[in-house]
């Protein structure tokens, strides 16, 4: 099992809370992301802060995904992470952005690290939930964990559970991704 050290965790998230700009604050969620997805049995980090050919986005990280049983042995071998650790929850807007990443790049994956979560209602599929229900519609399967689910984690193990959860949530329900 790949344990987590609760203590590194909670340094990432003071590192976070202490930061003075949108910038530092970013970079320590990105930062905590990559030591929790690199837990996870059979997942590689491949690249952060990677920009496209035309330098009109940039992906926080990319991910490759061996496919282990006991990681995220369902999902396809790449997608992307997106970490926003903002004080407040993710807006529409970016919702929008992150899948439109994802399309672009001709996934069907991706994970957003949304600290306080994202507008809306996830129940009635308000806001940026709306737009994680009609992805579906395009195959492009998003899920949300947030900074309280970052701190109940244990291990890799668990956070691929998570993943697995919450995919099958947001398939069954056609769109919750909470």
């Amino acid at each position: 099992m790949s344990a987590y050290d609760k203590a590194k965790i909670q340094e990432y998230l003071r590192k976070a809370d202490k930061a003075r700009t949108k910038a530092t604050r970013g970079k320590a969620y990105e930062e905590l992301t990559c030591y929790l997805f690199g837990c996870i049995p059979g997942v590689t980090i491949t690249g952060r802060n990677l920009l496209n050919t035309f330098a009109t986005e940039e992906i926080d990280i990319a991910c490759f995904n061996q496919q282990d049983p006991a990681g995220l042995f369902q999902l396809n071998p790449f997608f992307l992470v997106e970490c926003k650790g903002w004080r407040h929850p993710v807006t529409s807007e970016q919702v929008a952005w992150f899948l439109m990443k994802i399309e672009h790049r001709g996934l069907d994956f991706g994970v957003l690290i949304a600290a306080k979560g994202i507008t809306g209602v996830a129940e009635h599929l308000t806001a940026a939930h709306s737009l994680i229900a009609f992805a579906l519609g395009k195959k492009i399967r998003m899920i949300i964990v947030t900074r309280e689910e970052i701190e109940a984690l244990n291990s890799g193990e668990e956070l691929a559970l998570l993943i697995i959860e919450k995919v099958t949530r947001l398939h069954a329900t056609g769109g919750r991704c909470y």
